[in-house]
C-alpha cells in the first residue's frame, strides 16, 4: 500500500515537472526574431535619401529569405562571413559600425558594392553606409541604356546579447535588378552556378527564418 501512494505520488508530480523544465528552456533559449519595425524606419530614411538626390524610387521587397538569413547569421556570430575571394557576403568593409573582422591586408575591402552592412543602436539614424548604398547607381554603360537596380530589400536583427544601456541591431540592405531581369539572371547566365552560395554561409538557428 505504501509503494503504491509513492508511485501515485511521482505521476502527479511528472506533468508539473516537465513544465518547470520547459519554462527553463524557453527562458535560456529565447527564439530570435527580426526587428520588423526598425526596419520600417532604415527603409524611411533609405527613400529619403534617393528622394533628396533625385534618383529614381526603388520598390521594397519585404521579406528576401536569403538576406534575412545572412543578416540573422551576423547578429548571431558578430562575425562578417566572406567569400573565398574574400569579399564580405554582404556590405563592401567599410563599416560604420564595429565587428570583429580585422580589415589589415584585405586587398578586396573597400570595394563600392550594391549591399551594405552595419551595427548600430539606432536603426532610425542615417549613418554612412546607408546613405552609400542609397546612392548606389549602377553604370549605364557606354550607350546608357543599361538597367539599373529597380527594387531593395532590409533585413534588421538584434544581437542576441544586447549590452546594458541598449539594444544593438544588425542592418543589412541589399539591391536587386527587376523581378523579371533577376529571373532571367538566375534562370539564363552563370548565375545558375552561384546564386544559391549564400546558402552555406547559413547558421543552423537562421535556416528557418523568412
Amino acid at each position: 500500500m505504501h509503494k503504491r501512494f509513492k508511485l501515485s505520488l511521482l505521476l502527479c508530480l511528472l506533468p508539473g515537472v516537465g513544465l518547470l523544465v520547459a519554462g527553463q528552456s524557453s527562458t535560456t533559449l529565447p527564439k530570435l526574431q527580426r526587428a520588423r519595425q526598425q526596419g520600417d524606419a532604415v527603409a524611411k530614411l533609405f527613400d529619403g535619401v534617393r528622394k533628396e538626390a533625385n534618383l529614381h524610387s526603388l520598390s521594397r521587397i519585404e521579406d528576401r529569405t536569403s538576406l534575412e538569413q545572412l543578416v540573422c547569421t551576423v547578429a548571431i556570430t558578430d562575425k562578417v562571413p566572406r567569400f573565398r575571394s574574400g569579399f564580405p557576403v554582404l556590405g563592401n568593409d567599410s563599416l560604420d559600425g564595429s565587428t570583429n573582422d580585422k580589415q589589415s591586408g584585405n586587398t578586396a575591402a573597400k570595394v563600392d558594392r550594391p549591399s551594405a552592412l552595419y551595427k548600430t543602436s539606432n536603426p532610425g539614424e542615417l549613418t554612412p553606409e546607408l546613405k552609400r548604398v542609397a546612392l548606389f547607381e549602377r553604370p549605364r554603360g557606354r550607350d546608357g541604356h543599361m538597367p539599373g537596380y529597380a527594387r531593395y530589400s532590409i533585413a534588421v536583427w538584434p544581437t542576441p546579447k544586447p549590452t546594458d544601456e541598449r539594444a544593438e541591431y544588425w542592418v543589412g540592405i541589399q539591391l536587386f535588378w527587376s523581378e523579371g531581369a533577376e529571373f532571367f539572371q538566375n534562370h539564363s547566365t552563370d548565375a545558375i552556378e552561384w546564386k544559391n552560395e549564400w546558402k552555406q554561409f547559413v547558421t543552423p538557428e537562421c535556416k528557418d527564418v523568412k
